[in-house]
């Protein structure tokens, strides 16, 4: 009995050995959120068709940074894949294996270029070169109060006072307009982002860019501050202007209260990430659920600049698994994982599933995604970025709250972003 025993055991480890193709074990650092969240549940799967075992360590997106910089060096680390948020690519690119350089799947076949939602593998390009792979398409949506367009009474007495029909609104004039008009019946016109922290910086972009301008840019390879004056400061009195239309404390407002304000019924409209969009559905904490429609964000006189906060797999150059790495990253992207996982809140970054019909009757925002990124507007891209979106943000709050003259603001950021530059070496 004992020799039959061995003899099955030594059978199915060599059925084991041959049918999974790795025998190994991998570490991927993450930020926590729902999709994260939601990517732990396939793992298992994962692991029984490649014979690879994850290691997934979550932790606060506001840590990541931090844990990458001890983590992580040019010739060790403790990782195989790390999570980056698109701005802090740029300081991360030289430690990163290029996306053309790795395998191209034993299991899960390397994704063409072209699955990709627009523009999104543009967050892992660095002068040039994509250095990591897009794991999900994070952009501004828009979101409005669909109860509130579609009421009779709303829409006839706006088209008679501004000329043309109440919608989502699609311009920045429009959204003005519109704020303007429902602060008149109780309603908020919009929410806006003040506090001091990253979306702050992501709202000052958004504006600064679709009025035809942006605080630093990119030409021939060197950074360079790009800011216009009368652009800018156009974009700074067009928000102070929306800002009489938000609600009490609009000069401190994050996350939570506009979440909290638009879940209320208070506000008209404001922009969204996607992975937030799902408390506004929730029927159990939204008075609102059901009652919004979403779309790409109004369009500034210059055009079309919803801001883009797409994350990126990056693998160390260090990394002593880096096939193995690639098979995860792979099942990460492929259709099958991205169309299990949505129903757990997985947000994907492929084009299939975010205009796939079926999906978006549950999930209307993913066409709005879509829409976004094809609009789509990087923040400035420069390895001290944090250094720079912290002077783009202290000035536009000066700004918008009125403790400086506009035309002050605009002076001094340009004046703190070439210290920077002359500092960091440009």
């Amino acid at each position: 009995m004992r020799r039959v025993i061995s003899v099955l055991l030594l059978v199915f480890t060599v059925f084991f050995a041959f049918s999974a193709p790795y025998n190994t074990t991998i570490k991927v650092l993450a930020w926590d959120d729902a999709l994260t969240q939601a990517l732990k549940e396939g793992i298992p799967d994962f692991e029984k068709q490649t014979g690879i075992k994850v290691v997934l360590e979550i932790i606060p997106s506001g840590n990541l940074l931090q844990k990458i910089g001890v983590s992580v060096s040019t010739d060790k680390t403790d990782y195989d894949l790390v999570t980056v948020d698109e701005p802090y690519v740029p300081a991360l690119a030289h430690l990163f294996t290029p996306f053309n350089n790795w395998s191209t799947g034993k299991v899960y076949k390397k994704p063409n270029l072209s699955v990709f939602a627009p523009n999104a593998f543009e967050a892992a390009q660095w002068m040039g070169t994509f250095v990591g792979m897009p794991v999900n398409a994070n952009v501004y949506i828009w979101v409005t109060r669909k109860d509130l367009i579609s009421d009779p009474k709303n829409k006839q007495e706006f088209k008679s006072k501004y000329g043309y029909d109440l919608a989502a609104p699609k311009t920045f004039k429009e959204l003005r307009d519109m704020a303007e008009f429902f602060s008149t019946k109780g309603i908020y016109g919009f929410a806006p982002f003040t506090k001091q922290a990253e979306g702050t910086t992501a709202e000052a972009i958004f504006m600064f860019e679709g009025f035809g301008t942006r605080p630093l840019d990119v030409i021939n390879n060197k950074v360079v501050v790009a800011l216009d004056d009368k652009k800018a400061v156009e974009a700074i009195n067009f928000y102070k202007e929306l800002l009489k239309f938000s609600p009490p404390g609009a000069l401190d407002m994050g996350h939570s209260e506009r979440i909290a304000a638009f879940n209320q019924g208070k506000v008209f409209t404001m922009f969204q990430w996607p992975a937030l969009v799902p408390q506004h559905e929730d029927p159990n904490s939204s008075l609102v659920a059901g009652k919004i429609t979403y779309s790409a964000p109004p369009v500034g006189p210059a055009g079309a600049s919803a801001i883009r906060g797409c994350w990126v797999l990056g693998m160390p150059n260090a990394s002593k698994n880096k096939e193995a790495a690639a098979e995860f990253a792979y099942w990460w992207a492929s259709l099958e994982t991205g169309t299990k996982l949505v129903p757990k809140g997985f947000t994907p970054a492929r084009s299939d599933i975010l205009l796939n019909p079926t999906i978006n009757k549950d999930r209307p925002w993913f066409k709005a995604i879509f829409d976004s990124m094809k609009g789509s507007i990087a923040r400035p891209r420069f390895p001290k970025y944090p250094e720079a979106s912290q002077i783009i943000r202290d000035n536009w709050l000066a700004a918008i709250s009125g403790k400086v003259t506009p035309e002050d603001a605009v002076k001094k950021m340009k004046d703190d972003l070439n210290d920077l530059l002359k500092k960091s070496g440009y």
